[in-house]
């Protein structure tokens, strides 16, 4: 048996050789183990955890563990036979340019995991908006600067010198960099409205002087409906620079508004005219909260009473505020009350 063991086949002796075989199997039944139990065990843990992060992890995991080691295994395994110099050199190369390909296609793996799980994909308000725009995009870009690492640490395992090429990317991101920085500005301005959220759409917004409601959001600019209804094109750099009122979060929105009176009406019709302005609301479908009016100015001609209501989150801004005035005109009207 000795001799059998000790007969030389291609420069190895065929202990040699049964010993790299064993460890190539032995590395895939490893592999195999290992995504048994990160499919199976492991799984069932993160599962009854409340943190996502350990599904992500697990989830992405399971294949490129199972191809890592199997790697490990054929790398002990090679090194276990005496081989020609050139054969070990570019063995050696091509199973460091395995490992380097295995774990790049793992880092994919799990950013992408982890681009689904945080940024779903639902529909957002009327208009019917995806996150899933926003999802592809970030997708390729960390994908394509993981396989961009990963093609020059491969370069640099062929022998070449990458410091140079490295300088010459850098010189040449610059340039990029600097030549569309508004673009970038706003790409990147879309991401932090995705990620942090500060309103939806068809939520009404105050931003850089404007008043509006958003309904549509591209990966460069978004569209503001304005309350004359306009619509505005606004640079998605804005909602990272900018301070931005989220008026659709607040419960209520407050309504102030200035009523003029002339002081012929006298003091009776003016004070009754205070007094409808405060009835006026609660026959107004729309309106919330406790309104409130007063003379707040005096002068020899009129008289100017500020009326305050609010204007419920559910209903039309607009159309509450129609409905107010156009009742307000009616009841000035009916109780003979003289605008100024």
């Amino acid at each position: 048996m000795e001799a059998y063991l000790s007969f030389i086949f291609w420069g190895n002796s065929l202990r040699q050789w049964f010993i790299a075989l064993a460890c190539m199997t032995g590395g895939l039944c490893m592999g195999k183990l290992c995504s048994a139990i990160t499919t199976g065990i492991l799984q069932k843990l993160s599962e009854r955890t409340k943190n996502k992060i350990d599904d992500v992890l697990v989830a992405a995991a399971g294949r490129p563990l199972t191809v890592l080691i199997f790697t490990g295994g054929i790398t002990l395994g090679f090194h276990k036979l005496s081989l020609h110099e050139t054969v070990r050199l570019w063995g050696s190369r091509f199973l460091e340019i395995s490992f380097i390909l295995v774990i790049a296609w793992g880092l994919v793996r799990m950013i992408s995991r982890f681009i689904d799980t945080y940024i779903p994909v639902k529909n957002i308000g009327v208009a019917g908006m995806k996150d899933a725009e926003i999802q592809p995009v970030l997708r390729k870009l960390f994908s394509a600067l993981i396989w961009v690492i990963s093609g020059a640490l491969i370069l640099r395992c062929l022998g070449y010198n990458i410091s140079g090429l490295l300088a010459g990317l850098g010189l040449g991101g610059a340039a990029l960099a600097l030549a569309s920085k508004d673009t970038l500005a706003n790409f990147f301005g879309s991401i932090t409205v995705f990620v942090d959220r500060p309103f939806r759409f068809n939520e009404r917004i105050k931003i850089a002087g404007y008043d509006g409601y958003i309904t549509q959001m591209g990966l460069r600019t978004s569209r503001l409906r304005t309350m004359e209804n306009h619509t505005v094109i606004i640079p998605n750099s804005l909602f990272a620079a900018t301070p931005i009122e989220n008026v659709s979060a607040e419960p209520h929105t407050k309504v102030n508004q200035t009523i003029t009176i002339k002081r012929d009406n006298g003091l009776d019709k003016i004070t009754l005219g205070v007094s409808l302005l405060i009835k006026i609301c609660s026959s107004i479908t729309g309106t919330a909260g406790t309104p409130s009016a007063g003379i707040v100015s005096i002068g020899g001609a009129s008289c100017q009473i500020s009326f305050i209501y609010y204007v419920s989150k559910d209903a039309e801004y607009l159309e509450v505020v129609n409905k107010v005035n156009q009742e307000v005109l009616q009841r000035f009207e009916e109780a003979g009350i003289i605008l100024g």
